[in-house]
């Protein structure tokens, strides 16, 4: 029934059947670097220290990386480097030797891991199961410091949450740096075998100057959107094994929190946690992880969000070790796996691993509290239930040749009187190097405690209890004097219901062109409880694509690209939502320069006229906003780098359901004032005007100064300032004394850390937050906080 109603979509994949039959029998994916690198083994212990004076380096593989893959179409590198490769005992060495004609040009800083990106960089990529699905990601700057992560081919997705436990060590000589590295087998997935292991490998070298270069040992084609299917294949690791690669690591949190009640009071809050960590590789390709009364807090304030004139929730990126391990596994082109929503748990278990062409991911875990998101086409907001709720995910994944991907996801939520179960399968077919068709389609079925729309009621309960009270008003308090909105009724349900989603897009990506085709559509019923998935009732077809042009090398600029796309949204009664257009103009210039100037036509609905109805159609004004927008980045100086993000031109008044003009602007700048002492200052600037008056104008400052003792240990300062000012002369449907006039809002967090990798490590921290609703120098402390955690890991 669902392709009944909707014929563009089944004539689409009518079109592409001829293409996965071809796809089925050919490989649109093989390799164009057939060099084979064959890695030897050496005897005798290595020191990682950038020395290179141990005797065996002379015996290693060497292989230059003279080859620019980016911004240039494969030209001559203009400064040498050599990488030497080697195994003994478990271990893969690599050293780089990255001569530099000018030494004080180079690029590096003492940073936190993961960090150095933008920096002079040397590294290697390592497809161990030489299946061209994904690749681990290891880089090093001059100094030592670390970046690593994973690459997946299947998602389209790049990530630094993964973090590996290996040595490097870094030092810039008289004609350029060496960096070694030592990376344990034992840490990567891989098929064990007597006989030589293949993988897939390049070398790298990042070599940012005027102009910013990727070097590699390996030709990169342009035309084939598939980097991983091109890199080189190494051989050697004879016998390799992982061992039983188990980990303990236990930890304890010791805090305290005050908090200041009505009464003006401190209340304090003493905390004392322990918690125990269990990595344990089962085979060589089963990685189980278990933790037992976690410590899953944050230890890093979340970049701070401007939250105004906003109708959805806002998303924030996980940080926490124990979701972040082989997180990949549960990707897809759904976020069905939003690990955020898990606040409290008491334990976790998740279970990760491959099988040949099979790829599994398993975890389990509760909630101490449920959060869940209410999602909407107008709105979103979270919902709280009350006790405890567990979760769940299952993520399969079988790769049926190089170009055929077909998965299966499933996720589980519930607590008393609740429960979220979301069923579905994707596919990716690779129809040649440049083309990409795929899609997911889910099916949910949900059930809410019947009172959970009180949560989004905006009634004053004291009030309701009173009016409840009386015997004249008892028969109609089922649902009170509720105030309808779309959170309501979005939660107003007596019964079980179900819902199901549907996404599919052709993709093409060549050297010259890229162009989109996709469908996304989510119905009214459809929960994805353990994602975030914020919008329902919502159908949404787009077509996009650009232009590319190279400039030779030696010129000003090295790319230029023209960007168009349009989309059509409707709700599930195929009533317009929101009908959009954009353009822009996009270029990348020396150093490190990139500009976007574009223009966006938008016709979109405001808010629901009668809010106790969730129709669109005679029930919205549908607005016409043209919008202007305009950002550059750019590193002019050794240590420095610099953005801006203009934007202005017509912005729908949602609180007041009309039209108005927008002008926002966030700058930011990030300097290293030197090898130790970095500076981040981000800041926004948001005003709302309407009818030829100022609605709101929102600031935002977020100030985080670190100083970088060395690779292991920094002190970090943190200083968040939100300071909102509004106009209730200019508020339509609200009384003048129901609108904050200001608010403020400032929070610091000064943070030592000491990291000897990234499972054992020491945090001693001080936060506090202040508000005000008046002027700044109003600002009362509303809590503070003084924490410690400490955990070690024990290796096997």
């Amino acid at each position: 029934m669902f392709f009944l109603k909707k014929p563009i979509i089944l004539t689409f994949i009518l079109l592409l059947i001829p293409q996965f039959v071809y796809s089925a029998t050919h490989n649109n994916s093989a390799k164009i670097n057939n060099e084979i690198i064959k890695i030897p083994n050496i005897s005798g212990a290595i020191v990682i220290d950038a020395s290179l004076n141990e005797p065996q380096w002379q015996s290693a593989k060497k292989v230059f990386i003279n080859n620019v893959t980016r911004p240039y179409d494969n030209v001559s590198s203009p400064v040498h480097t050599e990488a030497l490769l080697m195994e003994s005992d478990g271990y893969f060495y690599l050293a780089f030797i990255a001569k530099d004609p000018n030494i004080s040009e180079i690029r590096a800083f003492l940073k936190d891991r993961d960090k150095s990106w933008g920096e002079d960089l040397v590294g290697i990529k390592i497809d161990t199961y030489n299946d061209q699905r994904s690749a681990y990601r290891f880089l090093v700057n001059p100094l030592g410091v670390q970046i690593d992560g994973i690459e997946s081919e299947v998602t389209q997705k790049e990530s630094d949450a993964w973090d590996g436990i290996w040595e490097s060590a870094g030092k810039i000589v008289s004609d350029g740096f060496i960096v070694e590295m030592a990376l344990p087998l034992r840490m990567l997935n891989f098929k064990e075998s007597t006989d030589k292991q293949t993988w897939g490998l390049e070398l790298l070298r990042y070599y940012p100057r005027e102009e910013s270069l990727r070097l590699s040992n390996i030709h990169l084609d342009r035309g084939n959107s598939c980097e991983i299917c091109q890199i080189a294949t190494a051989s050697g690791f004879k016998g390799a094994k992982q061992g039983s690669n188990f980990t303990v690591a236990p930890s304890i949190v010791l805090g305290t929190t005050q908090d200041r009640d009505d009464n003006n009071e401190w209340q304090n809050n003493n905390n004392t946690e322990a918690s125990l960590d269990l990595r344990w590789g089962i085979t060589p390709d089963w990685l189980l992880n278990a933790t037992i009364n976690p410590d899953f807090s944050t230890v890093e304030a979340d970049n701070a969000q401007l939250n105004i004139n906003n109708t959805f929730a806002l998303f924030n990126r996980e940080k926490r070790p124990f979701f972040l391990d082989n997180q990949d596994y549960f990707d897809s082109d759904y976020n069905l796996v939003y690990t955020r929503n898990i606040n409290a748990p008491n334990y976790g278990a998740k279970l990760t691993g491959r099988e040949n062409n099979h790829a599994f991911g398993l975890f389990i875990t509760d909630d101490q509290n449920t959060n869940i998101l209410i999602p909407g086409n107008r709105s979103s907001s979270v919902a709280s239930i009350d006790g405890e709720s567990k979760a769940a995910a299952l993520r399969y994944r079988y790769s049926f040749n190089n170009d055929i991907t077909l998965g299966w996801i499933s996720t589980l939520r519930t607590a008393e009187d609740y429960s979220n179960n979301v069923n579905g399968i994707d596919a990716r077919f690779r129809l040649s190097t440049a083309d990409v068709f795929k899609f997911q389609t889910l099916f949910s079925t949900t059930e809410y405690p019947n009172d959970l729309f009180k949560q989004f009621c905006n009634v004053d309960e004291e009030d309701e209890q009173a009016r409840c009270a009386t015997p004249e008003n008892n028969d109609d308090c089922q649902f009170g004097d509720c105030i309808y909105n779309e959170n309501v009724l979005r939660t107003l349900k007596e019964h079980r219901f179900t819902g199901n989603a549907f996404k599919a897009g052709y993709y093409h990506n060549d050297s010259d062109w890229y162009y989109r085709v996709t469908y996304d559509r989510q119905n009214a019923g459809f929960r994805g409880d353990l994602g975030f998935m914020s919008r329902v009732d919502h159908n949404k077809f787009s077509v996009g694509g650009d232009r590319k042009w190279y400039a030779e090398p030696g010129k000003w600029w090295s790319k230029f690209k023209i960007y168009s796309d349009w989309d059509i949204i409707h709700n599930d009664d195929n009533q317009l939502i929101e009908k959009e257009f954009d353009i822009n103009a996009q270029l990348n210039a020396l150093n490190s320069s990139y500009l976007r100037l574009g223009y966006t036509k938008r016709e979109s609905v405001g808010s629901r006229l009668d809010k106790s109805n969730l129709a669109i159609a005679d029930n919205t004004t549908l607005f016409s906003e043209d919008q202007f927008f305009f950002f550059a980045e750019t590193k002019p100086l050794l240590g420095l780098y610099i953005n801006t993000n203009l934007t202005w031109g017509d912005k729908i008044d949602y609180r007041n359901n009309r039209l108005g003009e927008i002008n926002r602007l966030s700058s930011n700048i990030n300097w290293n004032i030197d090898k130790h002492l970095e500076v981040k200052l981000r800041q926004t600037f948001s005003q709302l005007n309407a009818d030829g008056a100022n609605v709101f104008i929102a600031r935002l400052t977020d100030l985080r100064t670190t100083y970088q003792f060395n690779v292991q240990s920094f002190l970090r300062l943190s200083f968040i300032f939100n300071n909102t000012s509004r106009n209730p002369s200019n508020y339509l449907y609200s009384a003048a004394e129901d609108i904050n006039r200001h608010s403020k809002n400032l929070s610091t967090e000064l943070l030592y850390a000491y990291k000897i990798n990234p499972q054992t490590v020491f945090y001693l921290g001080y936060s506090d937050r202040h508000y005000s609703d008046e002027t700044i120098r109003d600002l009362a402390q509303e809590q503070r906080s003084l924490f410690m955690k400490f955990s070690y890991a024990w290796l096997k």
